[in-house]
């Protein structure tokens, strides 16, 4: 099974991976890094609940 993105959801990857692209500093580049995963955490943690919500499931 293959997925694609949306456009819109394609625009957010190309933007974050040019911003990624124009790191020069390590620092810089773990801050952004650091977003980036706190940003897939958090999609993960509401995709978890919609679908325990949709399911009927109830969350610990």
């Amino acid at each position: 099974m293959s997925l694609s993105l949306s456009v819109s959801r394609e625009f957010f990857v190309e933007s974050q991976s040019r911003a990624i692209d124009s790191c020069t500093e390590l620092e810089e580049l773990r801050k952004v890094s650091k977003t980036l995963l706190r940003a897939w955490q958090v999609q993960a943690m509401f995709s978890e609940q919609y679908g325990a919500q949709a399911l009927g499931i109830k969350k610990p």
